[in-house]
């Protein structure tokens, strides 16, 4: 269901970071070489015993974005700090003016948590939010 909902929302937009990455939720949420992101350390909150955070992504130079196209993504985590686990749970795709042009959302149950690489930028969003 979850690479569907991807799948949908690819075909609606024209991005070379989806289409790259064959339209899994964690491909559209994955940090590439031309990109920075940021963790948004207030925005962590807790849910139904999970911890939720965002993360801002956006190309490392604004002018590498292409016009029109998404220029940036906003996207919310799931951490299971018992497993020590992150799951992507919604992706805003944002324009050069910061506006939201979609969302694709993964519905609750329908989550996927992986183990993140140890010391790699997920490593440390899951320590800062679990300790």
């Amino acid at each position: 269901m979850k690479n569907f909902l991807v799948g949908i929302a690819a075909l609606a937009v024209s991005s070379g970071v989806m289409a790259q990455e064959g339209y899994t939720v964690e491909g559209v949420a994955k940090v590439r070489e031309n990109e920075t992101a940021r963790f948004y350390p207030d925005s962590v909150r807790e849910s139904a015993g999970k911890h939720i955070f965002d993360v801002a992504i956006r190309y490392a130079d604004p002018d590498d974005a292409p016009a029109g196209g998404m220029a940036s993504r906003r996207v919310t985590y799931r951490a299971d700090c018992t497993d020590k686990t992150l799951s992507v749970s919604i992706i805003r795709l944002r324009n050069a003016r910061g506006q939201v042009f979609k969302t694709i959302t993964v519905p609750p149950g329908g989550e996927d948590y992986i183990k993140p690489e140890r010391h790699s930028r997920e490593d440390d969003w899951l320590f800062r939010v679990c300790g």
